[in-house]
């Protein structure tokens, strides 16, 4: 089947939770954080937790479908220890003009972050967006700025590694964990920010770039997060506080959907899974896990907030409960965004609303009152708010997979393609179509019409022959027609990003997919713990490769 058409299959691998994590997480309903602008990174699917693997959108027809996966990053430990002074001697200091850097680092939050509500666009512009360093002589009165290490022929800087160490802090703060001392933490810092700089420099020398329409989706996401309409907004409120903010901002987003690419693409190379190692998986009783029906949740508790003396009155319980209402009201949108549902709870709300995209589990690993909840829902169905000793629980079925027959719909279909080319501008693509629509109204043979015209080499000299397609094949604007156009009818032109279509639909047929379902499924659990270990290994080759001199 032509790449073309197909080119908008979702990824094997989805940033979704793991069993074990989510087991974790529900046990202390400590839930995934919502976006904010000390974790932009979050929003590009970058994390720092060895543990923290991906888990599988699975696909029914692995032939049409791709295998890109997509894996948590993993940082090593330093093997050196780094003293940060005040002050730094000034034959480490840096020449002014000539050494300044105005990047930024930030630390990436685990799947067991407790959220926080997003902040006001003005915070975003001061958190993300640095000045560069002060670089004067060395005066009692002003800062020295220091190379604190080099990477290759870059330095990394004593400001960045203060604020990327302030940050972490911030979050670790945030999260209700200890924020370790400052021997630890900065060294543990410096090595993210010498790791993050290895990748980009391999990332320079292979031209990679990110693309531009995942930069605008992350900065969109983050826009909403923070009640801003559209980019144009974002850009004119980030930029109001600092000039050049929103710049900033999307070069730091475009850096880590890159680094997650370059990523993507060294665990495809040293991540080998056999069919023998799915029919070994499948034969051990370990396998007996993807007979158990998992469900994907969105989950958000609203707790109560405690008096003085610890007590929860009725007039708080009665305001939670007029809050998690709302926030099962809102979740019942078809496409709801939970960051922004909670972001929009937690403005008259004082006690810390928790939530996010729970991923997969199965009830078993639920807390009883939970779970017998969830498992009476139907996919896409809310529940009404649940009571326990923490607060308000409100929870929605997003997906249902395992544990039952696999049955999916699809559609023998063939297609025209007429794609505007330097040769063919878009208004002269248009006619066409429009001439061939007319030789079909007319009695012409759609076959024969397709490998005449088509410009899709991998099916036209079939007659434009798709064979069968299962849904989530094709880009969104050719499934919608497809799923309208009645068996032996053919649609009317319409417009993709690949150009002008028309679609014949031969046969329509239900396929019981539970093997290919169940091979998929395996082949995820055996990725996701080879993942870790594998980015891991990578890492530590990028670490022993590069020229890293650390100053004492």
């Amino acid at each position: 089947m032509n790449h073309a058409v197909m080119h908008n299959l979702p990824n094997f691998h989805r940033n979704t939770l793991s069993a074990l994590t989510s087991a974790l997480i529900y046990g202390t309903l400590l839930v995934m954080p919502t976006l904010n602008a000390q974790a932009v990174t979050a929003t590009t699917a970058v994390a720092t937790a060895k543990t923290n693997t991906t888990s599988s959108k699975t696909t029914v027809e692995s032939s049409k479908k791709s295998s890109t996966k997509p894996a948590a990053q993993t940082t090593s430990k330093s093997t050196k220890a780094v003293t940060v002074n005040k002050t730094t001697n000034a034959a480490k200091s840096v020449e002014a003009n000539t050494k300044t850097s105005g990047s930024k680092t930030t630390t990436q939050k685990t799947a067991k972050a407790v959220s926080k509500p997003a902040p006001v666009a003005s915070e975003v512009a001061n958190s993300l967006v640095e000045p560069a360093p002060v670089v004067t002589s060395n005066s009692q009165d002003q800062v020295i700025d220091g190379v604190i290490a080099i990477v290759n022929d870059t330095p990394i800087l004593r400001s960045q590694l203060d604020r990327a160490v302030a940050q972490a802090s911030a979050q670790l703060q945030a999260q209700n964990k200890p924020v370790p001392p400052a021997q630890q933490l900065y060294p543990q810092v410096l090595d993210q920010l010498i790791t993050k700089q290895i990748q980009l420099d391999i990332i320079k020398r292979q031209g990679l770039q990110a693309e531009e329409n995942a930069v605008n989706a992350a900065l969109t996401n983050l826009a909403q997060q923070n009640g801003v309409a559209s980019l144009a907004e974002f850009q004119q409120k980030l930029d109001a506080q600092r000039a050049g903010s929103y710049q900033a901002l999307r070069q730091k987003v475009s850096e880590d959907l890159t680094i997650q690419t370059l990523q993507q693409q060294q665990l495809a190379s040293r991540i080998k899974i056999s069919d023998q190692d799915v029919d070994n998986f499948l034969k051990s009783p370990e396998s007996n896990a993807l007979e158990k029906s998992q469900y994907r949740t969105l989950h958000i508790r609203v707790p109560f907030e405690a008096d003085a003396t610890g007590k929860t009155s009725d007039k708080q319980k009665k305001q939670a409960l007029t809050v998690a209402t709302q926030i099962a009201k809102n979740l019942q949108a078809e496409n709801a965004n939970i960051e922004q549902i909670m972001t929009d709870a937690q403005t008259n709300y004082n006690a810390q609303i928790q939530g996010g995209d729970m991923g997969y589990h199965v009830a078993a690993e639920l807390p009883t009152e939970l779970s017998k909840n969830i498992t009476a829902l139907e996919v896409g169905q809310v529940t009404n708010p649940i009571a326990t000793a923490e607060g308000y629980n409100v929870i929605k079925l997003v997906d249902k997979r395992g544990g039952q027959q696999k049955i999916i719909d699809q559609w023998h279909t063939r297609h025209i393609l007429i794609s505007p080319s330097t040769a063919l501008p878009a208004d002269m693509a248009k006619q066409q179509i429009d001439t061939i629509y007319e030789k079909l109204r007319q009695g012409a043979d759609f076959a024969t019409l397709a490998s005449t015209y088509s410009k899709d080499p991998g099916s036209a000299s079939n007659g434009g022959d798709l064979g069968w397609v299962s849904e989530g094949d094709m880009v969104p604007s050719f499934e919608a027609m497809m799923k309208k156009t009645s068996v032996n009818d053919y649609s009317v032109p319409f417009q993709s990003q690949f150009g002008w279509h028309i679609l014949k639909i031969d046969e329509k047929r239900q396929k019981d997919v539970s093997d290919v379902y169940r091979k998929n499924m395996a082949r995820e659990i055996l990725y996701q713990r080879m993942a870790p270990q594998a980015l891991d290994d990578w890492m530590q080759d990028l670490r022993a490769q590069a020229y890293v001199k650390i100053m004492q």
